[in-house]
This record gives C-alpha cells, structure tokens and sequence, in this order.
C-alpha cells in the first residue's frame, strides 16, 4: 500500500501540525513523518533552509526506507516542499495535497508578504489578524524541546526561515502549469494564501481546490472532520 508522507509547516512539528489529522490517516494507509533541518527533533545545520535542500533530504529519507511512491500531505512550508517534489520528482508521487500554500511571496495575502520582507517593521493591524500570537508561538517552541542541538535551535531556525521567505523560492505560471500530479489545494477562508490565488493556482495545475470556511492558516489543521474526506477522495480518483 502507498503510505502518506506528511511534511509539517515552517517552526512546526509533525506531532504540532498533524496532532488532529494523524489518527484518521494512520487508520488508512501507513504515514511517513519528516521533521526538516532544524525542525523538532531534526538538527540544524549551518547551511541555508532552502526547497533543494529539504527535497533532497526527504528524498533520502524515502530511499532509506526503500518507498518508491506515497501520498504526500504537506502544511505551509511543507505544502511549498510537497509541490517542489511534485514539480522535480513526480515519480515519487501517486497524489499531492497541499494545504495553505502559494506559489511564491507575492501570492501571499499583501500584509503577510511584507511582515516577510521588513520583519522588524511594525506589522499593521491586518497582520496582527493573521499571524501567530504569543502563545501559539511559545506551543512552536515547545516542539523543540527535544532538539539535538538543544531548545535555542528554535531561534536559529526562526532566522533561517526569515532569510528563506525572501529568497526568491516559487515558481512561475509556466513552470506550475506543468505539475502532473493529481493534486488537491486546500485553505482556509481567511489564511495567508487568498482564495482569488488559490483559484488561481488550481486553474493553472488542474488541482481540485477546497476553500474551508472559517478557517485560518492556524486553525486549518485542526479541521481534520473535513480535510480527511477531502483527502481520501484526492487519493480514490486515482489508481493506487
């Protein structure tokens, strides 16, 4: 059976981003977690975060394991990474959901792209409605607990994913038109991707696209009475 790999959002955890959605997809197939550099219970390293990077060693993850295909699941940056794999490594992939992602930056709601590129600005009150508040960013940095290079790797890696947010990662109308991927594109109604570009981006890959209503980038991944069922009926459509 082709197991669900499920790759979590940036200065998240798979136990702090799949917590509610693990139970309902380990009752249909196996599940493959990968914490990226600096993640969770993964170590940092002192080389840039970056798409290649984390492709390749989610990639050599699957090759030690010996799994030729799965059913990637990815959040946030691990919705990013799962449409890297599903654009560089599309043999790998017998579906792809991809749940509150872009394209690039500039798909991004306007006051989330510019907190990214002038962090040390003072966010607008618009920001302030969409981003991690205080305490949800203490329950990010208890998911580091257990790093091998100790709870301080939190602040590391919040600075490599700053630098990374501006570096130019994305694609193109083209090079996103090309995905071959039966993909499925899931946000909230209120996230950090707006629906016009949610829209957007399926009508370029064919994805099926699901908009959840009251639903944030936070809370999306909560809702798993509904992104289960989107899910599955992703994977039903296609042979396995």
């Amino acid at each position: 059976m082709v197991p669900f790999l499920v790759l979590h959002g940036g200065m998240g955890t798979i136990e702090g981003d799949f917590g509610a959605l693990l139970p309902g997809l380990a009752a249909r197939r196996p599940v493959i977690g990968v914490e990226q550099q600096g993640h969770g219970r993964t170590g940092g390293r002192d080389v840039p975060v970056s798409l290649d990077a984390m492709r390749a060693d989610t990639l050599a993850v699957l090759d030690a394991l010996d799994v030729e295909r799965v059913h990637v699941v990815g959040f946030s940056m691990g919705g990013m990474l799962a449409l890297d794999l599903g654009l560089s490594a599309p043999e790998r992939l017998a579906t792809l959901t991809a749940i509150s992602v872009s394209q690039n930056l500039d798909g991004m709601h306007p006051a989330i792209a510019e907190m990214n590129r002038n962090p040390t600005a003072e966010p607008s009150p618009e920001a302030l409605e969409l981003v991690p508040s205080e305490e949800d960013f203490a329950r990010m940095q208890a998911g580091f607990a257990d790093n091998p290079d100790g709870p301080e790797q939190f602040g590391r890696t919040f600075a490599q994913l700053q630098a990374f947010m501006v570096s130019g990662w994305g694609w193109s109308d083209q090079e996103l038109a090309t995905l071959a991927v039966p993909t499925l594109l899931a946000l909230g109604d209120s996230d950090f991707t707006p629906v016009d570009h949610g829209a957007h981006m399926a009508a370029l890959t064919g994805a099926q696209l699901a908009v959840l209503p009251d639903t944030t980038h936070l809370s999306i991944m909560s809702r798993s009475d509904w992104l289960l069922p989107l899910i599955e009926h992703r994977i039903t459509t296609v042979e396995d």
